[in-house]
């Protein structure tokens, strides 16, 4: 048992395999009772030592997290939920570089002490690792106004608080620290990159499969506020809401998705991004979005980023949809609406390299562009500080062949964590396969070690002229403009207003 003394008291944790284990430490106040719908606090110094030896309760959300909830899914949920987990090589070492990961799940889903987020991959490379869970859905991203916005991001720069203050003391410099995550969590650490309250507490950044732009005006989050309400049947403010038990507000955020992505029907375009819950813009904690930020180079922060996707984002989306034909016909029409596929996209999909033209691979390839890559690109491709892409599009045998390198399959490569994936039953043979791309895992982790602990990933920067892309796959390769024909389509649709 090793013990480190935070600012709020002792923590104990264990050792294995030679690196130290310190899970479930508070960074703020349990946000329930008379904290919820509040901004984070601190918590209570604890007198003697504790218990970290085990992980902490993840924020409450619905059950159920995709093929491989046994990985990515919290073990247990709970109202103490503001905690964060620290992998470390030495608590005694100093000045060791700091990764901060900000897990995924579209605000709903997920927690940093997930089995498949263990920091001991990147510890084993002298990184300190800290895992931090924050609150989700209708406790953590609905719009109340009144400096009640932007909750579960107000929870994340709290934590990096924390670290600023305290990871010295389990060996971490505190001004060398990289934040990163996917999905959610690089939307989120898009997110930190323009909030004003963020500025200063890290160094690096690295968004997996985000969109620097995901964020809505208070109008639009005030109707789903108003929704929500209607639902719960409650006013739609903080007297109305803080009162409502957390089962019936964790069951309000699961009907509240399933209306939310039921608009891709009619082909509204606000569904694409499929979570109704998201960060605000337009308001103190937010003042404009990452991409407005970069756009206009005004005061933006002077951070490296590391950022990229997969080549099929939207795949176990299509493919779930396509299993009803009534279903898939009605979605496809939603989807042509609402990305607006036209004949100049379509023409750019059939004569690029992927030679697209089945009806659901075009629609997978087109909604994944929208939503993920080109965003990216257009991000990198404005910004100021060095920014490295890469594009990730290994897939397994089991997949097919346009639908294969589906959304979250580059965690256990980033963490070169494979084994974890490919013994997680049914669902992890069918994404991994019978191959074992131990190399590629290798090669990815390297990446991501080599930045946080240099500023660089080992390829080179993205610029307008070039477009330098790291294609991970069974031949890693840095390709120029590896989006090509298909990326200069969606620039005409842009530059033609459409």
């Amino acid at each position: 048992m090793t013990r480190v003394r935070t600012e709020y008291g002792v923590v104990e944790g264990n050792e294995s395999a030679g690196l130290h284990f310190f899970r479930n430490i508070p960074f703020a106040a349990p946000p329930f009772g008379r904290h919820r719908f509040c901004p984070p606090v601190a918590p209570e110094p604890w007198d003697g030592v504790r218990d970290g030896t085990r992980p902490g309760a993840a924020a409450p959300q619905p059950e159920g997290q995709g093929l491989l909830g046994s990985v990515y899914a919290p073990a247990t949920t709970g109202q103490d939920c503001l905690t964060l987990e620290v992998c470390t090589p030495e608590p005694g070492a100093a000045n060791l570089p700091v990764m901060v990961h900000i897990h995924g799940g579209g605000y709903v889903f997920g927690a940093g002490s997930a089995p498949g987020y263990r920091g001991h991959t990147f510890a084993r490379h002298g990184i300190v690792h800290v895992g931090v869970n924050y609150r989700l859905g209708i406790d953590g991203f609905l719009y109340l106004g009144d400096d009640k916005d932007n909750l579960g991001l107000r929870d994340q720069t709290a934590a990096l608080e924390w670290v600023r203050r305290n990871i010295a003391a389990f060996g971490g410099d505190p001004g060398q620290v990289t934040i990163f995550g996917q999905s959610g969590g690089a939307v989120s650490v898009f997110n930190h990159l323009a909030m004003p309250a963020s500025r200063g507490l890290f160094t690096r950044a690295i968004a997996q499969s985000g969109h620097p732009a995901a964020t809505v005006a208070p109008e639009e989050a005030m109707r789903i506020t108003r929704q929500v309400a209607r639902h719960l049947r409650v006013a739609p403010t903080v007297e109305g809401l803080r009162d409502v038990p957390i089962s019936k507000t964790v069951a309000a955020t699961e009907a509240a998705m399933t209306r939310f992505g039921r608009r891709l029907v009619v082909g509204d375009r606000r569904a694409l991004l499929l979570s109704p819950f998201r960060t605000v813009h337009g308001i103190e904690t937010l003042p404009v979005s990452a991409w407005q930020l970069s756009k206009t180079r005004s005061a933006e922060p002077d951070i490296p980023l590391l950022t990229g996707t997969v080549r099929n984002e939207t795949a176990d989306i299509v493919t779930m949809i396509g299993n009803s034909a009534w279903l898939a016909a009605l979605v496809r029409q939603g989807l042509r609406s609402a990305i607006g596929i036209d004949q100049a996209l379509r023409e750019a999909y059939r004569d690029g390299p992927r030679r697209i033209s089945d009806p659901s691979a075009l629609a997978e390839a087109a909604w994944t562009d929208w939503g993920f890559r080109i965003p990216t690109l257009r991000f990198a491709a404005v910004r100021t500080p060095p920014t490295w892409v890469y594009e990730f599009r290994w897939q397994s045998e089991t997949r097919p062949a346009l639908l294969g390198a589906s959304h979250g399959i580059e965690l256990c490569f980033v963490r070169d964590e494979v084994e974890l994936v490919a013994t997680a039953g049914q669902a992890g043979r069918q994404l991994l396969g019978t191959r074992e791309p131990h190399s590629l895992a290798t090669a990815m982790h390297t990446a991501w070690v080599r930045f946080a602990t240099t500023g660089d990933p080992g390829w080179p920067t993205y610029e307008p002229l070039n477009r330098a892309t790291m294609v991970f796959d069974d031949s890693s390769e840095v390709v120029a403009d590896a989006a090509g024909s298909e990326r200069r389509a969606w620039e005409e649709r842009e530059l033609h207003g459409m």
